[in-house]
């Protein structure tokens, strides 16, 4: 049984996990994992998920939060203007909005409003679509801008730090119970989307980057401290445009989850020819 597994499929699991989230114990871990007495922890972790350092050199890191929000060059991206491209590392699945908001995942049914809490930027979505890419811990925890856009004040909704596997989202709303942070974005190719990064168990927040103007690829923060979800949200008029790739017609009302790299093409606009 996974850790996840057993916080959420074992009876004393989940009173147990009940207890760290009541008692605070998730902001302790936050601070050992900040600090310079979680050094040991990176090299188990490395060997335990398999990452390859090589791209990363050979520095050495102060903690583990330095460690898990290490950047890396060398990342390709699909730069043509009408291909929609993967704001980071992760596992995808795509859910169709419905024209009164509502998406179902993994058992539980969200409308866009549970996930942002604002009615009237949530009403945009109506009948688009909500990309969720969940992180696993041996992802690259950057992200990154997926066409060039300018972004408004991001907004932060507190709540609780569930775990983001699916084991989770199975038994929880996570997606309306967690903390999260979201970010209305005016982008040139795709119109407006809406980006959201959900908590997890023991992530302590996002850092962003100040710029509010970003090309593609640009850098635009990272998680720290333990994998967790980016939803983006599209309108209908450009998902009616949007020809997903083949590669991952099975995510579609998440069917399956599909591992993609930041930067990687998920699909490309049609646009109407002219007569």
């Amino acid at each position: 049984m996974s850790d996840a597994g057993f916080f959420y499929e074992n009876i004393v699991g989940r009173a147990l996990l009940g207890v760290m989230m009541r008692t605070g114990c998730f902001k302790l871990a936050e601070h050992y994992l900040k600090s310079g007495l979680s050094k040991g922890r990176i090299a188990k972790f490395i060997v335990k998920n398999g990452i390859d350092m090589s791209p990363y050199g050979d520095k050495e890191y102060k903690s583990f939060a330095e460690f898990f929000s290490r950047k890396k060059d060398g990342i390709s991206y699909d730069f043509e203007p009408d291909v929609l491209i993967s704001p980071c590392d992760g596992l995808l699945s795509i859910y169709k909005v419905s024209k009164d908001s509502a998406f179902p995942v993994k058992g539980s049914l969200y409308r866009v409003s549970d996930v942002i809490e604002d009615e009237n930027t949530a009403s945009l979505f109506n009948g688009g679509m909500c990309f969720i890419f969940r992180l696993e811990a041996s992802d690259y925890h950057h992200l990154c801008a997926f066409d060039d856009l300018e972004r408004e004040e991001t907004h932060y909704i507190p709540g609780k730090l569930h775990s983001v596997q699916p084991v989770a989202c199975e038994r929880y709303p996570v997606y309306r119970l967690n903390r999260r942070w979201w970010t209305l974005l005016h982008t040139k190719n795709f119109g407006d989307a809406v980006q959201v990064e959900v908590g997890a168990m023991a992530v302590g927040g996002v850092s962003r980057t100040d710029a509010e103007k970003l090309k593609r690829a640009e850098d635009m923060g990272a998680f720290e401290l333990a994998g967790s979800t980016v939803m983006l949200f599209l309108t209908a008029d450009v998902c009616n445009s949007l020809d997903i790739y083949e590669k991952f017609y099975q995510t579609l009302n998440g069917e399956k989850e599909v591992r993609l790299s930041m930067g990687e093409g998920i699909g490309r606009l049609m646009h109407e020819k002219a007569e």
